[in-house]
């Protein structure tokens, strides 16, 4: 398993990403402190030069393994259960735009989560999962031709309004008929919304595209009391080789965040 952080030159002080300012800059702190990847959240696919970051990234023998879509939401309000018919398309949009950047950086996976968008009314929780399902159709399309995942990550109800379960999402991600479709789980999400880590990883086994690791407070693995140990042996248990992003607040500081996170994982590698 890969060790990667989350990087990024446009969230805001609080956010969850790590590794925050010039994205070149990021990539070479990375790399210092250990890292063999970083992971991206942008706001759109129009803002960077992504050929040269690929560059950048290769001379270092540093891989972009994922795009974060969050503040396509947050800051520009796209979101794919847009009853604006036109909103939605430009939602739809933009996420094929990161998908044609994912195959530019390489084997890079586009993350989906907060641009599902909210839900106006809890009773019409069946009806938006619905609206979500054919609206992502095309983006799967473009994942399909471009050749990189879209991954649907499991998020708590304190911070979306469905989806939230290894349960719930592998049922809604399952509705796909292409591997190009997976799910994404995150340890922080888990220990709020999954009464038993280990069979939600373990029922995701087939279709686990991406995996974040953040301790129980939010804060980096090990500052909490999320077992770790235990979760790192189930996923080499079913067999996953793929990414551990790291995603959590910088506190103290992103670099002391960075390396006691990075740290108190390797040990379980």
């Amino acid at each position: 398993m890969l060790q990667s952080i989350t990087i990024s030159d446009c969230v805001g002080p609080y956010s969850q990403c790590v590794l925050k300012g010039d994205i070149l800059q990021c990539i070479d702190h990375a790399k210092r402190l250990g890292y063999e990847g970083v992971e991206m959240h942008m706001r759109n696919a129009k803002l960077n030069d992504y050929h040269r970051i690929k560059e950048y990234a290769d001379r270092l023998d540093m891989k972009v393994t994922g795009i974060g879509t969050g503040m396509a939401c947050y800051a520009d309000g796209h979101y794919l259960t847009n009853l604006d018919k036109l909103a939605r398309k430009e939602a739809q949009q933009v996420l094929i735009d990161f998908l044609e950047v994912a195959h530019i950086l390489g084997d890079t996976v586009v993350l989906f989560g907060l641009m599902k968008g909210p839900l106006p009314d809890p009773r019409e929780r069946e009806k938006y999962k619905d609206i979500l399902f054919e609206s992502l159709q095309p983006i799967i399309e473009a994942a399909e031709k471009f050749g990189n995942d879209l991954t649907i990550e499991a998020i708590n109800r304190f911070q979306a309004d469905y989806l939230w379960s290894a349960d719930e999402t592998l049922e809604f991600v399952n509705r796909f008929d292409s591997k190009r479709a997976t799910i994404h789980l995150d340890t922080f999400h888990i220990n709020i919304e999954d009464k038993d880590m280990e069979r939600a990883i373990r029922i995701c086994k087939d279709r686990l595209g991406y995996f974040h690791v953040s301790d129980s407070d939010r804060a980096h693995p090990g500052h909490g009391h999320f077992d770790f140990k235990k979760c790192i042996e189930v996923l080499y248990d079913i067999g996953y080789n793929g990414v551990l992003g790291h995603e959590y607040n910088a506190d103290p500081d992103p670099v002391t965040a960075a390396v006691n996170g990075y740290q108190f994982i390797k040990q379980y590698l």
